[in-house]
């Protein structure tokens, strides 16, 4: 009885000691989680961070499911790293160690089922929109590095949900990024990864057929679409703003000012 009492002693002391974890979902999955990551390479750290939203929630191909909005005139998400507390306890330390010129980081998601025609594919952030060159197998691969490095991130553990991970030696990041095996290969022809305080593209490639190596299919999110990170922590998803609408007095005035220039000029003819 008293071994017994020890036991569940011993495992609730446990429990209290690890955190509970949240893991980031893969590309596996069929709807991967959008992950942010920021590396270092001098300073060989990186940290990575699950924005809480999916690659169906920023979809643009049918094939792939519903078709988000995210490209919406004026639509605006932002991610303030440093003030969140599941995100701080990673940019905080991060941004201690790295130096800001050193810092690159990118934007990825992913579905690694299905062979049909667009039902394979990922979301990133790009410098480089619309290269060519990217073959089917290509794609295969990049989803299959970004699968390896979320599973790896995982297993040294996200401690919160839509939580961070701050980690050393940067080497999964440099892996995935810096070899560009996002871009299908470590020749592949997508550039990724951006500076601190700048902004990148944001570009989906899918499967372009059930068979074969034709080049897959790339669509460039429209309106101007973009992701930036400032060196203050702040992620933000941005379209450009949508034409403001005049109001009812704005008309008003726009139509007596019409009429005055017309009066005007009735006048000069005669």
């Amino acid at each position: 009885m008293k071994f017994q009492l020890k036991a569940i002693a011993a495992a609730v002391i446990l429990a209290a000691a690890v955190p509970a974890q949240a893991a980031m979902d893969a590309p596996s999955t069929g709807n991967g989680s959008f992950v942010l990551t920021v590396f270092d390479t001098a300073a060989n750290v990186r940290a990575s961070f699950d924005l809480g939203v999916s690659y169906l929630g920023f979809n643009q191909v049918a094939a792939a499911g519903a078709v988000s909005n995210v490209t919406d005139l004026g639509t605006t998400s932002t991610w303030n790293l440093a003030s969140n507390p599941d995100y701080a306890s990673a940019w905080t330390p991060f941004i201690a160690a790295a130096t800001s010129a050193n810092i690159r980081w990118a934007v990825t998601a992913g579905d690694a089922t299905g062979t049909g025609a667009g039902a394979r594919g990922y979301i990133t952030t790009t410098t480089n929109p619309g290269a060519t060159g990217m073959t089917n197998q290509m794609l295969i691969n990049a989803l299959g590095n970004v699968n390896t490095y979320i599973n790896d991130e995982n297993f040294f553990g996200h401690t919160a949900a839509n939580g961070s991970l701050f980690s050393t030696p940067a080497t999964n990041a440099v892996t995935l990024y810096t070899n560009n095996r996002v871009g299908g290969s470590t020749a592949g022809p997508l550039t990724v990864v951006s500076g601190l305080n700048s902004s990148a593209f944001v570009e989906q490639r899918t499967l372009s057929s059930t068979t074969g190596f034709n080049a897959n299919t790339s669509t460039l999110f429209a309106n101007g679409a973009s992701f930036t990170l400032g060196s203050n922590g702040v992620l933000t998803y941005a379209t450009n703003p949508a034409a403001p609408i005049p109001e009812a007095d704005t008309w008003a005035m726009m139509l007596l000012g019409l009429g005055f220039m017309g009066f005007v000029a009735r006048r000069k003819q005669a």
